[in-house]
């Protein structure tokens, strides 16, 4: 196989997902160094991939603009420029990690001779497959998702390469976060993050209050909570069940997370952005998990532990649930004991 010169990369969102394609990337880059790589991503979620190391080209799309003013020419036109420059730049391959019709449409409307995404019982709507002239099949077992993408980043003759990458920190994201934990005297400290895109994916705020405390009295670890824009609630309600000096609550943007984590000794929350950036920066980590599995969607690597149920409806990826929510009705204790065997694990 003659060495590709161009390569594009489809993962339009969502902040966990792009993540979850980064090793991907990086196994391309390590078999293509002299190739360009550019990766086509939602404006929204853009800025995560500014601090992966090596990217070529970040190209910007607004699919969501264009289907809620459908009734406007604004978006058609914009999203016609950046149909116009894929065009251009000469792609002898794409790679659709996505797997949408969209992300399948676009493939093809790159113009790329070498189009490779999952096979229909991969993708996430099964037309997308159509658009691609090489497809990867569905494993025999369970696959992590990080490891199904770098199935398809081998198919395209990338080589394998660890999970872990040190993204790239802006000088004063680093220095705004260093400057905060000295403030605060933190050096030794845990994240709990209790928020999720879903709400089938959060475990219970009191009960993040009542293991943040039984952290702090027996393990001598201060929390730190991380929380979003609009999650204050989250933290009262976290707040009042642990009443501790030693609880701080820090809503920072995304990319401060990337400093922030790299100096947490454990990470602790559900699977979201937040606990796939402390994966991928390869800090230890439990992930709470209910409607996703954990062979899937969990830890990276087998240090880091998984906390789950298993009910005859398990791992059923919905976003809303009849049941109120059983699998997430998991007991303290049972997170607790994680929490210490993993750090046991790290000493």
């Amino acid at each position: 196989m003659t060495a590709p010169r161009k390569i594009l990369i489809i993962r339009l969102s969502s902040l966990g997902d792009i993540l979850h394609a980064i090793p991907a990337y990086k196994s391309l880059r390590a078999a293509y160094p002299a190739a360009r790589i550019d990766w086509l991503v939602e404006s929204r979620m853009a800025f995560l991939l500014s601090v992966v190391p090596g990217l070529d080209n970040i190209i910007e799309v607004d699919t969501r603009k264009a289907r809620e003013q459908l009734g406007t020419l604004e978006p058609w036109v914009q999203l016609r420029r950046v149909l116009q420059k894929l065009r251009s730049q000469g792609y002898e391959i794409a790679l659709d990690f996505q797997g949408l019709l969209k992300t399948g449409l676009l493939s093809l409307l790159s113009g790329a001779r070498t189009r490779i995404g999952f096979g229909p019982s991969l993708v996430r709507e099964r037309p997308a497959h159509w658009f691609y002239n090489r497809q990867i099949s569905k494993p025999t077992s369970q696959q992590h998702i990080v490891e199904l993408n770098m199935a398809l980043a081998k198919a395209a003759g990338g080589l394998q390469v660890p999970w872990q990458t040190d993204l790239s920190i802006p000088a004063k994201d680093a220095d705004q976060v260093s400057g905060r934990l000295e403030a605060d005297r933190l050096s030794k400290f845990a994240i709990i993050n209790p928020g999720g895109g879903w709400p089938t994916k959060r475990w219970s705020a009191a009960r993040y209050g009542a293991l943040a405390r039984r952290m702090i009295a027996e393990l001598n670890l201060p929390i730190i909570v991380t929380t979003a824009p609009g999650e204050e609630g989250l933290y009262g309600e976290i707040a009042e069940k642990c009443k501790s000096r030693d609880l701080h609550n820090y809503q920072l943007p995304f990319l401060q997370l990337i400093p922030l984590i790299k100096k947490a000794m454990l990470f602790v929350g559900g699977d979201t952005g937040p606990f796939h950036m402390a994966s991928i920066l390869g800090v230890p980590a439990i992930c709470i998990l209910g409607p996703t599995t954990p062979e899937r969607n969990g830890p990276w690597t087998n240090a880091d532990e998984p906390v789950f149920r298993i009910l005859p409806c398990s791992f059923c990826y919905k976003r809303t649930c009849p049941t109120q929510n059983e699998c997430m009705d998991l007991p303290i204790d049972m997170v607790f004991a994680a929490v210490v065997r993993r750090l046991e694990r790290i000493q």
